[in-house]
């Protein structure tokens, strides 16, 4: 998935990055109970990929606590230290460190929690023009990091429900 859209809407999940900043803030808001509302945390399917080249439930759970919890901390960045600039990760070598298939889906539940509590308060406090710079995008506003994390919301619980994928 782009950090930076194409388009005025996403193609695979409809999002539209013209979305207000305080909409998508609720987007992320409410996150962890859109994922409550469409997994089984104990149904064996929640560690089956349903197609190859795609992840888990329980995988996706995951690597939406660390996007949340990367999101803050661009957030934070932003406000904080914005000649640091901000980094590109590698979701995939991450999920991977990190095990996403043999993680536990209720603590990752758990931890998507935490994070999108602490994504809420960073983005409620970010002033929405304030920029740095990203080491693949250009200029990055506080706005722009919180619509793509709403993106990414929106986008991987399509995922979840078993969407194409991302």
């Amino acid at each position: 998935m782009r950090w930076l859209p194409d388009a005025a809407v996403c193609p695979g999940c409809g999002y539209s990055w013209a979305q207000p900043v305080d909409d998508a803030i609720a987007v992320v808001a409410d996150l962890p109970a859109g994922i409550e509302r469409v997994v089984d945390l104990d149904a064996p399917a929640v560690r089956r990929a349903p197609a190859p080249r795609t992840w888990s439930q329980v995988a996706y759970i995951w690597h939406l606590v660390d996007v949340m919890s990367i999101g803050t901390e661009r957030l934070w960045t932003i406000a904080d230290d914005p000649a640091q600039g901000l980094r590109c990760w590698d979701e995939n070598a991450l999920a991977e460190v990190r095990q996403y298939e043999r993680q536990s889906p209720r603590v990752g539940l758990r931890a998507l929690r935490a994070a999108v509590d602490r994504w809420v308060e960073a983005a409620l406090e970010a002033d929405p023009d304030a920029a740095t710079t990203h080491d693949g995008d250009g200029t990055m506003t506080a706005a722009d990091v919180i619509r793509r994390n709403a993106h990414e919301a929106i986008h991987h619980l399509r995922d979840i429900r078993g969407g194409i994928g991302s």
